[in-house]
């Protein structure tokens, strides 16, 4: 059953529903969904790759609230307000989980490639976490669907491109680059040979080969980083 935008916008939606319960057990369960698409997203940077999910464990004793799937590359504080969420994707009705702080747009989205929106594994999520159905102008609200380079400041459309062109210019030497993003409780790691690398105005976007890892990142956000790392490594991050 498909998500009518002709309904009242305040009207409970088939496609979007708010999990509740916990958010470790959450995490946990995603090494049982297979291959997935983890997209993290901070202010001026995003990262999508293709993963598949292991266990969420703390590793550091003064730290236990830091849970940090090796597999992924995700680190998840749960000690943050995490609102948890299960959207349908409006291009192809693959089920995402995503999460947000109250209030905010989604910085995290978890898209569930090997499954559809209306197979017994998504009931079965719905109904084990409890879902409550969403109205429709909140899940739009939500942003799922945002592109990697949709943060909540736009770019500045008149900044100066050359510090793009020469980023441009060592990525395509680069052999492995190393990229860390950071958003609101959630922190998001991979490595990977650039293989195609282009800009649109300040933004760069890198991608590997085989397309399983892409990033989208603003060269004149004021923390962006791009940092030599031995002989032929980059490591690209955007600093508070």
């Amino acid at each position: 059953m498909f998500c009518s935008w002709r309904k009242s916008p305040c009207a409970p939606c088939s496609c979007a529903y708010q999990l509740r319960g916990s958010l470790p057990e959450l995490l946990n369960h995603l090494c049982c969904l297979g291959q997935t698409t983890l997209v993290l997203r901070q202010q001026g940077l995003s990262l999508a790759k293709t993963t598949p999910f292991g266990l969420s464990v703390a590793y550091r004793e003064e730290a236990w609230h830091v849970l940090h799937d090796r597999l992924s590359g995700l680190e998840t504080d749960t000690r943050r307000p995490l609102a948890t969420y299960l959207i349908a994707d409006a291009s192809d009705r693959r089920p995402l989980l995503a999460m947000a702080e109250p209030g905010r747009p989604i910085h995290l989205s978890i898209r569930l490639d090997g499954h559809v929106w209306d197979s017994p594994v998504v009931r079965t999520l719905i109904d084990h976490f409890k879902g409550a159905s969403l109205d429709c102008m909140e899940s739009r609200r939500l942003g799922a669907g945002a592109w990697l380079d949709e943060w909540e400041r736009p770019v500045n459309p008149d900044c100066d491109t050359s510090i793009v062109h020469g980023a441009c210019r060592i990525l395509h030497e680069c052999r492995e680059l190393e990229v860390d993003v950071s958003s609101r409780g959630c922190r998001g790691t991979a490595c990977f040979q650039p293989s195609f690398i282009d800009s649109a105005g300040t933004v760069l976007r890198i991608t590997d080969r085989e397309r399983r890892h892409v990033v989208h990142a603003d060269v004149n956000d004021p923390g962006f980083h791009l940092t030599t790392m031995g002989r032929s490594g980059l490591r690209l991050e955007i600093s508070d």
